[in-house]
C-alpha cells in the first residue's frame, strides 16, 4: 500500500510540476504595427449620413420576406449619399433587394475580398416603445449618443464601409485586390433572400474570395476577469441555428368537459421537459484557441488553468456554465420564444404550437439537435420539425488565424486600438457570414467598436446607441482595413 501511495504522490507532483512549468513559459508575443494614417473624413457629413440611414425602418418581420418599400428607400438613400461609390463601383440589386458592389482592383489576377453587412434590423415591439429614451428610428444625436435600431446591428457596418470607400475614392485610392461589398436585406430572418442569393450568384460566377469579413466580435473591456486591457475578438466560427416547431392536436369541444391534457397542456409539458434537460456542455476547439491566446496576459493563477486545458477543461466548463451571460458559449442553447394556441376561454384548443430557437454548438448538427429534442419530448402527440429548413444552419467550420484576412484584421486592430489584445473566438450568434463558408475557408466576424459588456444587451434590446466618436473610429478602421488588403 505504501508503494501505491508513493506512486500516486509522485504522479501528482509530476503533474503539478508540468502545470507550473507550462504556465511559467507562457509569454505574450511582441507586437509591432506601422501607425495608422487617418483618412480625412467629413465628420459632420459622415454622422449626418449615418443618422439618415438609421431613420429608415428596414425591419425584418418574422417568417416574412424583406420589406421592399423600406429597402428601396434605403437603397435610394445610399445612392444619393455616396455618389463616388456608385459612380466608381458596379452596383447590382438582386431580385429580392440585396446589394452587391464590385470595386475593381489594380491586379485582376488576385482573388477578391468580400466585406459584408446587412441592411435590415429587428423590429421593436409596441410594448417596448415607451422604454426607449429616444425613439428607435429617431436617429437622435443626444446625451452623447446616436440612438436607434442599426447603430450597432448592423447599419453601422454598411454605412462605415460606404463612408470609408467614398473617402478613399475621393483621395484617388484604388485597392490592389478587387473588393466586393455584399449587403443582405434579411439577416435577422435567416438570410434566405439576401445572403444565400448573393452566395449562389458568386458561385455561378466562380468567385473564390481570399477572405470575408462580416459583423461579429467587438473590442470589449471587462469581459474576462484578470485582463485589464481591451480584447479585440475576431470570430473564427459561429454556432449553428435551428428554429424547431413543436405542434400538438387537441379534440376541440366545450371547456366544461376537458380531457386530461388539452393541446396546450400537452405542449406545455413538452416545453417544460426541454428546459429541464439542457444540452451537455463542453469546451470547443475555437474556445481552446481563444484561451491559449489570452492565457499569457492573465495573472499566474489563471494562467495555470488556461495554459493547461488538457487538465482543467472540465473546471473551466463547470465555472463557465454558472454565469448566465457566458453559459451559452459552452452548450447548444434552448430558447422557447413563441407559443400560440386556443381562441376562446370556454373552448378547447384544437391545436397548439411553439417555436424553440436553438443555437448549435460546434460538434453538433441541426439533425442531431432535432433527434435529441424528440427523445427529450418523448411524446408521439407532439410533432417536432425544423420550422424553416432554408435558414437552418450547422455550426461554421473554424477559419485559420494565419490567413491574409486574419492578418489584415489583426494589423488594422493594432493600428487603431494599439492596447488591444487580438484573439480568435467563437461567435455565439448566427450571421450571414456562415453562408460564405461555401466560397472560402477564411471567414471572419469583427466590428470595430470599443465597448463594455453592457452594450451587448442593446443588440436586439432597448436603447440601441453608439457614441458619435466611436462611429467615426469605425469608419477610420474600415478605411485602414481596406488599405491593408494586399
Amino acid at each position: 500500500m505504501k508503494k501505491i501511495g508513493y506512486s500516486l504522490l509522485l504522479a501528482v507532483l509530476v503533474v503539478a510540476l508540468v502545470v507550473v512549468v507550462r504556465a511559467s513559459l507562457l509569454k505574450a508575443p511582441a507586437i509591432s504595427a506601422v501607425p495608422a494614417t487617418p483618412v480625412a473624413l467629413d465628420n459632420a457629413g459622415a454622422l449626418q449620413r449615418f443618422v439618415g440611414a438609421i431613420r429608415i425602418p428596414t425591419e425584418s418581420q418574422f417568417e416574412q420576406p424583406p420589406d421592399q418599400a423600406a429597402m428601396s428607400k434605403l437603397r435610394d438613400y445610399l445612392k444619393q449619399s455616396f455618389p463616388l461609390v456608385h459612380s466608381t463601383m458596379q452596383r447590382e440589386v438582386l431580385p429580392d433587394g440585396a446589394l452587391l458592389f464590385t470595386w475593381k482592383g489594380q491586379d485582376q489576377a488576385l482573388d477578391p475580398v468580400i466585406l459584408m453587412g446587412h441592411m435590415d434590423v429587428v423590429p421593436v415591439p409596441a410594448e417596448a416603445l415607451p422604454l426607449w429614451k429616444h425613439a428607435p428610428y429617431s436617429g437622435d444625436n443626444a446625451d452623447g449618443f446616436i440612438w436607434g435600431r442599426g447603430t450597432l446591428d448592423d447599419k453601422i457596418h454598411v454605412l462605415s464601409l460606404l463612408e470609408a470607400a467614398e473617402t478613399l475614392i475621393g483621395s484617388g485610392f484604388t485597392p490592389r485586390r478587387t473588393i466586393l461589398f455584399a449587403f443582405g436585406d434579411d439577416e435577422e430572418n435567416g438570410g434566405a433572400y439576401g445572403a444565400q442569393k448573393i452566395v449562389k450568384l458568386l458561385q455561378e460566377r466562380l468567385v473564390h474570395p481570399d477572405f470575408v469579413v462580416d459583423e461579429g466580435g467587438i473590442v470589449i473591456r471587462g469581459a474576462i476577469p484578470g485582463i485589464n486591457r481591451p480584447l479585440a475578438l475576431i470570430g473564427v466560427t459561429e454556432k449553428g441555428i435551428l428554429d424547431a416547431e413543436l405542434t400538438t392536436k387537441g379534440v376541440g369541444g366545450h371547456s366544461s368537459a376537458p380531457p386530461r391534457h388539452t393541446a396546450i397542456g400537452e405542449l406545455s409539458m413538452a416545453l417544460t421537459r426541454l428546459e429541464a434537460h439542457p444540452f451537455p456542455a463542453s469546451l470547443t476547439v475555437a474556445e481552446k484557441e481563444q484561451y491559449a491566446t489570452l492565457a499569457p496576459y492573465m495573472p499566474f493563477s489563471q494562467r495555470v488553468v488556461l495554459g493547461n486545458l488538457w487538465l482543467f477543461s472540465p473546471l473551466v466548463v463547470k465555472m463557465g456554465i454558472k454565469d448566465p451571460e457566458q453559459a451559452g458559449a459552452y452548450r447548444t442553447t434552448t430558447a422557447e420564444t413563441i407559443v400560440s394556441g386556443g381562441f376562446k376561454s370556454n373552448a378547447l384548443p384544437p391545436s397548439a404550437r411553439a417555436v424553440v430557437n436553438f443555437r448549435i454548438l460546434p460538434g453538433e448538427t441541426a439533425d442531431s439537435v432535432l433527434n435529441r429534442v424528440r427523445k427529450i419530448v418523448d411524446d408521439p402527440g407532439v410533432t417536432v420539425s425544423a420550422l424553416n429548413p432554408a435558414t437552418t444552419r450547422d455550426p461554421s467550420p473554424i477559419s485559420p488565424v494565419d490567413s491574409n484576412g486574419y492578418k489584415a484584421l489583426e494589423t488594422s486592430i493594432h493600428q487603431l486600438f494599439p492596447d488591444a489584445i487580438v484573439s480568435p473566438y467563437q461567435l455565439n450568434a448566427a450571421t450571414d457570414s456562415s453562408f460564405y463558408t461555401a466560397l472560402t475557408p477564411n471567414v471572419y466576424r469583427f466590428l470595430a467598436v470599443e465597448a463594455d459588456p453592457s452594450v451587448l444587451t442593446q443588440i436586439h434590446g432597448l436603447n440601441e446607441r453608439i457614441a458619435p466618436e466611436k462611429y467615426l473610429k469605425t469608419v477610420q478602421f474600415m478605411a485602414q482595413l481596406i488599405q491593408n488588403i494586399r
